[in-house]
């Protein structure tokens, strides 16, 4: 009775593995993307100033700084956030002609204005920093988080619904039968878009009286979801 038990194990055990390996699997990658258009700018603003000592540099860069900060808080604009960074000092070193010589220091200081209402606010921000001096200014735009955050579903949707087409289309060109999944990985690392661009018109000319208010006008940026989905069938 004993040795009747064990062929019949052993007779289980050998179908249970040659179930497993008739048991076959491929894997396809679900892809989604959107193209939206971006919703806030940033504005990187440059501010250097130069003296012939640090105490008046960094004065007159404080001066600057400050008529910036306070033509926003005056300005009415209420979809704005303004930070400053990357405050240094640096000598004010002149080449010319294989010869360098030192001629006193440059104060910088790197702000950042964040504008989320582009459409009504962005121009008269950037008109804001031209008005304020002399300044380096760069405007790009992104998507934001929230943003993002509601186009996640339909990014998954899509990139679910992309895997279960090509997993169809395999099993009818390959004659697959019974197909079902068996694992789905989401690949959390978004592939994000984030090369902003800016197309811009502005006539600027010496005189405030001619001084045109620049458009804005910004690109559409891609947004996508990625997945990998694991189907098995049968042989």
């Amino acid at each position: 009775m004993k040795k009747t038990v064990l062929i019949i194990f052993a007779f289980m055990t050998f179908l249970h593995i040659a179930n497993a390996q008739a048991l076959k699997t491929i894997e396809v990658e679900g892809n989604s993307e959107l193209m939206i258009i971006p919703d806030q700018a940033i504005i990187q603003i440059t501010v250097q100033k130069k003296a012939m000592n640090v105490p008046d540099a960094t004065q007159a860069l404080n001066v600057a700084t400050k008529k910036i900060t306070e033509a926003f808080r005056q300005s009415g604009l209420s979809t704005y956030d303004l930070t400053a960074n990357n405050y240094y000092v640096n000598v004010n070193r002149i080449y010319q002609k294989g010869t360098s010589k030192d001629s006193g220091y440059v104060a910088s200081q790197n702000l950042q204005v964040k504008i989320k209402d582009i459409e009504k606010e962005l121009a008269t921000a950037v008109e804001l920093i031209n008005k304020s001096g002399d300044q380096s200014i760069n405007v790009s735009f992104e998507i934001s988080k929230e943003m993002e955050k509601s186009y996640k579903d339909q990014l998954l949707e899509a990139a679910l619904k992309d895997a279960l087409g090509k997993s169809r289309k395999i099993s009818e060109i390959m004659g697959l039968k019974n197909v079902s999944v068996q694992k789905v990985q989401y690949l959390s690392e978004r592939e994000l878009n984030r090369t902003y661009q800016m197309k811009a018109s502005a006539m600027m000319y010496e005189s405030a009286d001619s001084r045109e208010e620049p458009t804005f006008m910004p690109e559409e940026q891609k947004i996508s979801d990625r997945i990998l989905v694991t189907f098995v069938f049968d042989i």
